[in-house]
């Protein structure tokens, strides 16, 4: 037996060894810098401010950092497994981090495909979600990984593989960093069937990758318009001062992302109680978001989707999520 452990300690220490010697390797051409320290021991590498198209490769989604000493924890890492290598490589050569653990915000392709340069067989870093997320990726992910593959005209992603995470978080879950406690937060039917937010009460951080937009029109997508507002009104009394979501931002984003989604619940609760059919409400304009990215394509799919959760809410006489303009 104990010849045994004498030789396993000798192997994970060999093993050990050659991976500082590929890490030292790895880093003798220095990265491009793209981490941002947003607090201590909290980076981002932000996603561009655009729709996914050829130039981005799919980068639209934000990286964050969270360290635990020489380790780190990884929210979303990206769009695919070229990405992932990227966060992964530049994470240990600018900051000198190991990154030893993948949380996924929700089940879209430009968050999570990047799990498969961090979990078997390519490393070793455990790959967390929650249930829903991880059954939503077993769903759609095949369909996703085509769509963006076809939206960047990068086979590379296409050939991505797809890694599902472990089902083990939870609403109320808490973690260490060094950068304090974070608070793990579910909200059920927001922007899709999952999506995870994380709050640093001592850095008054939000993180919620999913939830807050800035410089993109946001999409409904497989949530809910009431359900993302009703999320919102809850980070927003958290009262954070610094926040990341499609990128990071101030706590004006939060504002601005409640504010588009409160115009459109009145702009197609006005159009029922205007008597309009949908077919007209689609023509209807008053939003003034015009110039944001994603705009043309997506604002006419998020009226057709509030049209049909609020309609049915309408005829019931059931209340607004939004409070009425004076």
């Amino acid at each position: 037996m104990a010849r045994t452990g004498r030789l396993r300690a000798a192997a994970a220490g060999l093993a050990l060894a050659l991976s500082g010697l590929a890490s030292a390797a790895d880093c003798q051409t220095r990265p491009s810098q793209h981490w941002q320290g947003i607090a201590p021991g909290v980076w981002v590498w932000p996603g561009a401010a655009e729709d996914i198209e050829p130039g981005n490769r799919g980068h639209v989604a934000t990286q964050v950092l969270i360290a635990q000493g020489r380790r780190a924890t990884l929210i979303d890492p990206g769009p695919g497994l070229t990405h992932g290598r990227q966060v992964m490589r530049s994470a240990r050569c600018e900051l000198g981090l190991e990154i030893d653990r993948v949380l996924n915000s929700h089940a879209h392709a430009e968050n999570v495909l990047g799990n498969a340069a961090f979990g078997p067989p390519a490393g070793s870093a455990a790959i967390e979600a929650t249930a829903s997320t991880r059954q939503s990726m077993a769903q759609r992910c095949e369909s996703c990984r085509r769509a963006i593959a076809d939206a960047t005209a990068d086979p590379a992603l296409a050939q991505t593989p797809i890694l599902l995470p472990a089902p083990v978080l939870q609403d109320g879950q808490r973690w260490r960093s060094d950068s304090g406690d974070w608070l793990t937060l579910e909200f059920r039917s927001a922007h899709s069937e999952s999506d995870l937010a994380w709050w640093n009460e001592r850095e008054r951080l939000l993180v919620a990758p999913s939830l807050l937009y800035q410089d993109r029109l946001p999409e409904l997508a497989q949530g809910s318009l009431q359900g993302w507002i009703a999320a919102l009104q809850a980070l927003d009394r958290l009262q954070p001062e610094r926040l990341v979501g499609n990128r990071p931002m101030a706590r004006a984003g939060l504002a601005a992302t409640l504010d588009y989604l409160c115009e459109l619940e009145r702009q197609v609760l006005q159009a029922l109680e205007s008597g309009l059919s949908a077919t007209e409400a689609m023509r209807l304009e008053r939003l003034a978001r015009q110039r944001l990215a994603g705009h043309a394509e997506r604002h006419g799919f998020n009226l057709q989707r509030a049209w049909r959760e609020l309609e049915p809410r309408w005829i019931q006489g059931l209340p607004a999520a939004c409070p009425a303009r004076d």
